[in-house]
């Protein structure tokens, strides 16, 4: 309540609150992390012209990942938490908590009010469409979308390396009928391996041969009724 208060009253009756690029972790490619949770972490502060990102000798190449993120400053002090993670947080106590306790007068009921619910089209009684709504949040959703869109393109180069795949237009073609859910499934049928164990690596190869099937059988289906 008291960030919502911060956020709320440094708007009123001026700029929208400051927002600028930050640079939440960097790591180099020739040292993978086991995790973005193992890299040491960065000042919570905006990028600005002139600042040294990384140093590497004169003359040499290294590929480095950037996790760039927007940053909200919170009013009243040096803070930039990510914007997202910032209207999330207070999203989420105004959804869980205040709502339902200026509602119920009480502590607040179960199950929670969802994220939200079909308002396209007039409703009889709105406490089923309610009740239905979902209960993934928007932060949540974009997530979803920034993960399948990699996971897309990262399993279109992988079905295409291995032996009997079909072509780039026939694995993208499938790839982009799928969902995104359906997207992060298939690839979370894959594990990570840092030290290359044969078991993973034998495992991850038979995910792909399944998947590779799959875009071949998706193709037939698709050949046999453009036929008839």
């Amino acid at each position: 309540m008291a960030r919502l208060t911060l956020h709320t009253n440094h708007a009123k009756h001026r700029t929208p609150a400051i927002t600028a690029v930050r640079l939440v972790a960097m790591y180099r490619d020739d040292q993978l992390p086991r995790s973005i949770r193992d890299l040491p972490a960065r000042r919570e502060e905006p990028i600005r012209v002139g600042d040294v990102i990384a140093e590497t000798p004169l003359g040499t190449r290294v590929p480095v990942t950037l996790f760039p993120a927007v940053g909200i400053n919170r009013p009243g002090t040096d803070r930039w938490p990510v914007l997202m993670t910032e209207l999330d947080e207070i999203y989420w106590w105004v959804r869980t908590q205040a709502v339902p306790r200026l509602i119920a007068g009480g502590d607040p009921p179960e199950p929670a009010l969802p994220t939200h619910y079909d308002i396209s089209r007039g409703q009889e009684d709105e406490r089923p469409a309610i009740a239905a709504g979902s209960t993934i949040s928007a932060p949540q959703r974009y997530k979803q979308r920034l993960g399948a869109a990699t996971s897309r393109t990262g399993l279109i180069d992988l079905i295409g390396q291995i032996e009997g795949a079909p072509s780039a237009a026939a694995i993208t073609a499938w790839a982009e009928q799928l969902t995104d859910e359906e997207v992060l499934e298939r690839m979370s049928r894959l594990k990570m391996t840092f030290t290359y164990e044969p078991e993973i690596v034998l495992r991850n190869a038979e995910v792909v041969a399944a998947l590779r099937d799959e875009v071949l059988s998706f193709s037939s289906n698709e050949e046999s009724a453009e036929t008839r």
